[in-house]
């Protein structure tokens, strides 16, 4: 068998947001710097995702230089990255007390228009971060852990299952990697990548945004994939696709970097 390499690299600003595909990445303890360290919530502090707004799928946010751009179909805002004064938020994200400091105020507006519900836009700071449920480690505004690993393979394999093939962002990974046998993920406990190194935390377990075309999001939840998953890719109660990785020796990866596993 040839190596192992990285193909993809992605990060999501926004949580549920466009993904940014990216050359490099800086490896920071809570996972790629710049992922899923912004978040809306609710009037009531509750985290809105795509399982209920779909069409979050389709925002497209990013830093350039002091500011943040933020693009919706053919509307477009910017703010600058940090607020004077910016006003404490709480909430709750998946069943955790949680919060962050709130952006530009223009953006509840903005946000609130594009989504159709009163939102908020909170970033990350030390103060809110979360800690993953199996281990006391911190995370951002991701599901579970710091950083999702997905392989081609393994895509293509579901895919010789469907009738109709799905994409990789579906699964909205950090990582993805080319050369390995399918589902070989699920065996490793230790990656070294570049300078980096990874424990393997868990399998991700498959949610309904799975089922969400992020090109025509307005569809709205379908069966498949997770229906398919479920034939072949159950795991108690849970039907998985990639694992959850947890840093381990910071440094830069790159996409084509070789994976070393044990």
């Amino acid at each position: 068998m040839g190596s192992i390499n990285i193909s993809n690299l992605f990060t999501y600003l926004l949580k549920s947001g466009r993904p940014q595909s990216l050359n490099y990445a800086h490896i920071i303890s809570t996972g790629l710097m710049g992922d899923r360290e912004l978040a809306l919530i609710d009037d009531d502090g509750r985290l809105i995702t795509a399982r209920e707004y779909p069409k979050l799928l389709q925002v497209e946010s990013k830093i350039v230089d002091d500011k943040i751009y933020f693009k919706f179909k053919s509307d477009s805002i910017i703010v600058p990255r940090k607020t004077p004064n910016s006003r404490k938020r709480m909430g709750t994200i998946f069943g955790q007390a949680s919060g962050g400091l709130e952006l530009d105020n223009r953006l509840q507006k903005w946000f609130s228009k594009c989504m159709g519900v009163n939102c908020h836009v909170i970033e990350i700071n030390e103060i809110y971060m979360r800690q993953m449920e199996s281990q006391p480690h911190d995370i951002t505004y991701t599901d579970a852990a710091p950083i999702l690993l997905t392989s081609e393979a393994s895509l293509r394999a579901l895919n010789n299952r469907m009738t109709i093939p799905v994409g990789i962002n579906r699964f909205r990974p950090n990582l993805v990697i080319s050369g390995s046998p399918a589902f070989a993920e699920d065996d490793w406990k230790y990656l070294k990548i570049g300078d980096c190194e990874f424990e393997i935390s868990h399998h991700c377990p498959r949610c309904v945004i799975t089922t969400i075309d992020p090109s025509n999001p307005e569809k709205g939840i379908s069966k498949e994939p997770l229906k398919t998953l479920s034939t072949f890719r159950k795991l108690g109660n849970e039907v998985t696709f990639g694992v959850y990785l947890i840093p381990k020796k910071l440094g830069i990866l790159r996409l084509n970097d070789e994976v070393i596993y044990q």
